[in-house]
């Protein structure tokens, strides 16, 4: 079955709240207890040592593990080994100047994870272990729990309590079995990603449709010069970042949202992205636009058609190799930066002419499925149909698209 994570709000009195916050400054303690008896170890010694033995041995001498349950004791445990396994992958390649990796701050609240025990979800009630071990005395708190209609799920295999600085509120992370919709479709489909046009669909009758970037990047934009006057991490400055986190994914909602039922309604089964890992640190274009690059959501935008595709029943694969796809000809293979002539033209010596993300999305079909569903033709793919957005004042809505507007036979 697919899984995929709920936002759940948190409905709890006071008194439990405190708790459930007392047990997530224990497990920011427990954090930075590990981070420095490992700092200590390594001025002393010239080594750390981050086996799993170790470190249960320093946690038998740190007071607060007996703040929450044991084994998200021992989740929080994995998180200071996955810290310093991707420290060491920055230093090896020169991307960090820093000796070990940093506390965290003092009062943050740092997440209680729970997996497969530890917890009891029923219905909206949900109910907590924190262990045997609390000075207070308290072993378990039970709260209401509040998450977006319209999901029914089989078991939630793990569950994680959060705390949202901007909004001053407790909420969960349910990771759910979900049972996805019946797809009998044998389609086939290619998404090339991009900033300006944010995805490029191709599918395997030969049409294309555009899903527009460009009121992200407007929005990007924007929210960018007004954090610019402002003191970087102070209040209003988190606030200006949340609200722009926010709307950046509600249109990412919305384009995923259309795309989904769309190759739904044409028997798409499955759907092949590119892979984009690695692609921040593997090129660089400059101040200006490695800073649009590194605010570029794409990986938000994949795990949205991952969860999304999932629950109808399509498969969403992101391990293709896109290198040179937007420089090659999808008809002579020719692989040449000049054809592409300006923004959204690819134009080949060979006659072939077609929109450059739409020529991108069609050779990541043929890398994939070893067959080009145009058959050498740019007739189908001249005039794709483009789907756009604008922001309302209630926020971000998908305007209503023409009807007599088709992509072309």
């Amino acid at each position: 079955m697919p899984l995929i994570t709920l936002k759940a709000q948190i409905h709890a009195d006071s008194r439990i709240e405190a708790v459930l916050k007392d047990a997530m400054f224990c497990a920011t303690k427990v954090y930075n207890g590990l981070l420095w008896h490992l700092r200590k170890e390594y001025k002393e010694t010239g080594r750390v040592n981050i086996s799993r033995k170790n470190l249960n041995r320093i946690l038998k001498e740190l007071p607060r593990t007996k703040g929450y349950y044991s084994m998200s004791v021992q989740l929080t445990r994995d998180e200071v080994r996955e810290a310093y396994k991707s420290f060491f992958v920055l230093k090896k390649k020169g991307l960090t100047q820093h000796q070990v990796p940093g506390f965290r701050r003092k009062g943050q609240f740092s997440p209680l994870k729970y997996v497969q025990s530890g917890f009891k979800v029923e219905g909206e009630k949900v109910t907590l272990s924190l262990g045997t071990g609390r000075e207070d005395g308290v072993r378990q708190v039970s709260f209401r729990i509040s998450h977006r209609p319209g999901v029914e799920y089989e078991r939630v295999q793990e569950l994680s309590i959060t705390y949202d600085k901007i909004s001053g509120r407790i909420e969960a992370r349910l990771v759910v079995e979900v049972k996805a919709r019946e797809n009998n479709g044998t389609g086939r489909a290619a998404v090339d990603l991009g900033e300006t046009i944010l995805m490029a669909c191709a599918f395997d009758d030969g049409t294309a449709t555009l899903y527009s970037g460009r009121l992200i990047k407007a929005i990007r934009r924007y929210w960018q010069k007004v954090r610019a006057s402002l003191k970087q991490s102070s209040r209003r400055w988190r606030e200006i970042a949340h609200r722009e986190k926010k709307q950046v994914e509600h249109l990412l909602h919305v384009a995923t949202s259309h795309l989904i039922p769309e190759c739904v309604r044409r028997g798409v089964k499955e759907i092949a992205i590119g892979n984009l890992n690695g692609i921040r640190g593997s090129v660089d274009y400059g101040d200006r636009l490695n800073q649009r690059l590194h605010a570029w959501p794409y990986r938000k935008l994949v795990n949205m058609l991952k969860y999304k595709g999932a629950l109808a029943g399509i498969i969403v694969r992101d391990d293709v190799d896109e290198d040179n796809t937007s420089k090659t000809c999808h008809s002579c293979r020719v692989i040449k930066t000049s054809n592409r002539k300006r923004r959204g033209l690819y134009a080949c010596s060979c006659g072939w002419k077609a929109q450059a993300d739409v020529n991108g999305a069609l050779n990541i079909y043929e890398r994939v499925f070893q067959v080009s569903p145009v058959k050498g033709s740019s007739g189908r793919v001249a005039r794709p149909v483009v789907v756009s957005y604008h922001l309302g004042w209630h926020g971000v809505v998908e305007p209503k698209r023409r009807t007599d507007l088709r992509a072309s036979a």
